[in-house]
């Protein structure tokens, strides 16, 4: 997981197990919405991450990041997480010990660093504390981010504020805040739509996640606000469904391509699956499904020493289990790429002593920024590990027609 600089910076939550989908049906804007995601995520994009702590906490899990991947994985595409905790469309956050200026300068500094193609940005959950008195404060200001994100790309995600959790007393009731926050969410909707760009939303199946039982967590979130692992596991396929209407669930069975009609020694490409939920086994099989213009009876061996699988090409049609643990192990070491990903990436461009290297301090060890940039070439190297083990998995298929 997670190297221990983070230990302290970000508080890591608690995980458990559902399984569920549901796509909401606030996904996306009015504007572009059928559009599919590989016509929005291209090969060669990058990706930033701009927000507060919805966007700064999922770098610790990087469900998101690992379900886009699963749903593109023939895209070459690499992310960098910009988010900052308590952050607003101002940037005050990152003043550190500056001003509202230099916030802002630390921001598009953070901008110009990624040189992004496309920008996923998340803002309004600490805005909607103000209520209707600070709506048009708010999108004044979030005009002037999207006038600043738009000389870096043209595509940009709105990402809407999540409700808060009622996790009971002695927690304040938060029906008054969840009323403000729909009222910004339709704001950032229409910023949307004015302005050409999608939104993404998933108060829809926020609201209406329900515990499964036995080991599935109560609640999304530790606190009301801030998801848990498991809240992000269980919300990353949303995020991702709202780009890919119909075209990829974290739940659909793995549809694997087969040459027809299959020749000796052909391969068939099996897609990975989504991670297991935090905390808990990975399923040890997953229904695959494969189409044949022929019909007989064909052996699917899988890499390694998993045992083939045999049944008919009508049965293959429908869906036939298939051993998994290989397949969610890979996606596991994706998540694990990822993860270090944004760790080294995080270290790069917030350094731990960066009083000393470049604020107020900078004349006593000022000379050290120069061994920043050193990450760079480490971070690259887990964005193609990242792309390299997402590649589908070539299986050895056997075809014995039916005997007459």
């Amino acid at each position: 997981m997670i190297g221990s600089p983070w230990t302290f910076r970000l508080i890591p939550c608690s995980v458990g197990i559902v399984l569920s989908v549901l796509i909401c049906a606030d996904s996306f804007a009015q504007f572009g919405g059928s559009r599919d995601v590989k016509e929005y995520i291209r090969d060669g994009d990058r990706i930033a991450l701009v927000g507060g702590t919805f966007i700064e906490r999922e770098q610790q899990y990087g469900y998101f990041e690992l379900a886009l991947n699963l749903a593109l994985p023939e895209t070459n595409f690499t992310m960098r997480n910009l988010g900052w905790s308590g952050d607003t469309v101002t940037g005050i956050s990152r003043a550190r010990f500056g001003n509202q200026k230099e916030a802002w300068s630390h921001l598009t500094k953070s901008l110009d660093l990624v040189d992004p193609t496309v920008i996923f940005v998340g803002y309004g959950t600490n805005e909607a504390f103000r209520g209707k008195e600070g709506l048009e404060e708010f999108k004044s200001n979030y005009e002037k981010l999207l006038d600043e994100l738009e000389k870096r790309a043209q595509r940009i995600v709105l990402i809407q504020p999540l409700p808060m959790e009622n996790l009971g007393p002695p927690l304040p009731n938060p029906e008054q805040y969840n009323a403000d926050v729909t009222l910004y969410a339709k704001a950032i909707r229409q910023l949307a739509y004015d302005r050409g760009h999608r939104t993404m939303g998933m108060n829809e199946a926020f609201a209406k996640y329900q515990s499964t039982g036995k080991k599935a967590p109560e609640h999304l979130t530790d606190n009301g606000m801030h998801l848990t692992g498991f809240g992000y596991w269980y919300l990353a396929p949303k995020m991702v469904q709202s780009l890919t209407p119909g075209t990829w669930s974290s739940e659909s069975p793995l549809k694997a391509v087969a040459a027809n009609p299959l020749k000796p020694n052909d391969k068939v490409s099996v897609p990975l699956p989504y991670a297991a939920a935090p905390g808990t086994p990975a399923p040890q099989s997953i229904q695959c499904v494969i189409h044949f213009d022929q019909q007989g009876n064909c052996v699917l061996q899988g890499p390694g020493d998993a045992p083939g699988v045999s049944a008919s090409t009508e049965q293959w049609g429908r869906g036939v289990d298939i051993p998994a643990a290989n397949l969610y192990s890979k996606t596991e070491q994706i998540r694990q790429a990822i993860l270090r990903k944004n760790q080294l990436f995080f270290d790069r461009y917030r350094p731990q002593n960066e009083t000393y290297l470049y604020l107020f301090r900078k004349h006593e060890q000022g000379n050290n920024a120069v061994e920043i940039p050193q990450f760079d070439p480490l971070i690259q190297q887990q964005d193609k590990k990242i792309f390299e083990l997402k590649q589908p998995v070539a299986y050895d298929l056997k075809f014995e027609e039916s005997a007459n």
